[in-house]
């Protein structure tokens, strides 16, 4: 009888706390609340790569704090010390573990009160046309495996987990499926590189992509993705300390806005969840270009003409 009422009573304290927000009299420990967290990231089937990402912060979040929800001055005072971009990889997944600990538990979400690290603006390298050119040319004669991983690249902008773990039974006519960071999703793909694709020798585990020589029995990783992609980025003279399929995905965007392409429809491609996070990476890529834009229809161009 005493553990029914006990049970009863930690209910009604509970709904209380949801109700007003006021739940600093349950006692629920930050790494309760933690593991919670990652065991829903996996029952969404969040891929590995994500939820690896966010143990370190989680681990971190409980250092802060064993109570939860932490004082939000402890989280912007950690914050504060850390470089900009560590800061903010912290503030997403401890904002992300605050609106899961308010749909599950109603506790309001801490982070609505700390005030977001500010990322600096720059822009991320991007191959230029006369790469682009070359590269065709450089893979006339290439290995068809090789063609086929920088043709599906640079026409897709697929990531290279989603090119490690293609399979022939994901191909269709037009499009083809992926399965990686954001599971799995349906991108268009032009007939060349699908063609390319489908000529390719085939392995019993059904996978596109595997190595070569005495690994062609195992399916190629990202790493033996980044080597081949550096390798090709290399020949044509791209130089910087960017070389794997990521600057090909950001090359597509920029080639895309440039000739005329909507954001709704990159995005799609991209497989975001927002089109404000394609508008917030990419939109920046262009604006160097705008110049060339300025320099054929600004009216000042009338003055070039004149002798003052």
């Amino acid at each position: 009888m005493q553990l029914i009422d006990t049970e009863v009573k930690q209910a009604i304290e509970l709904l209380i706390a949801r109700v007003l927000g006021e739940v600093s009299e349950l006692h629920i420990k930050t790494q309760e609340i933690g593991d919670s967290f990652l065991a829903d990231c996996k029952d969404r089937k969040l891929s590995n790569k994500t939820i690896e990402g966010y143990i370190p912060h989680i681990k971190k979040l409980i250092e802060l704090s064993e109570e939860f929800p932490p004082e939000p001055k402890v989280i912007q005072g950690f914050l504060t010390s850390k470089g900009a971009y560590n800061a903010d990889a912290h503030y997403r997944t401890w904002h992300c573990v605050g609106n899961y600990a308010k749909r599950q538990y109603g506790i309001p979400n801490f982070m609505e009160r700390v005030i977001r690290p500010r990322i600096p603006k720059g822009i991320m390298p991007t191959l230029e046309e006369e790469h682009l050119k070359k590269l065709a040319i450089l893979l006339k004669d290439a290995p068809a495996r090789d063609k086929a991983i920088l043709c599906l690249l640079i026409d897709t902008a697929i990531r290279s987990g989603e090119l490690a773990n293609l399979r022939f039974g994901d191909i269709r006519q037009d499009t083809f499926f992926v399965h990686g960071k954001t599971g799995y999703r349906e991108v268009p793909i032009s007939s060349y590189p699908r063609d390319l694709l489908l000529s390719l020798p085939r392995n019993e585990d059904g996978y596109v992509f595997h190595g070569t020589g005495r690994y062609r029995d195992y399916r190629l990783d990202k790493t033996g993705i980044y080597k081949v992609v550096r390798k090709y980025l290399r020949m044509v003279g791209h130089t910087g300390k960017q070389f794997g399929a990521q600057i090909l995905r950001r090359s597509f965007g920029r080639w895309w806005l440039l000739d005329g392409g909507d954001m709704k429809s990159l995005s799609i491609i991209y497989g975001h969840s927002s089109i404000v996070t394609t508008d917030k990476a990419y939109t920046p890529l262009v604006t160097r270009d705008v110049a060339n834009l300025h320099h054929r229809h600004s009216p000042g161009g009338v003055f070039e003409n004149e002798s003052y």
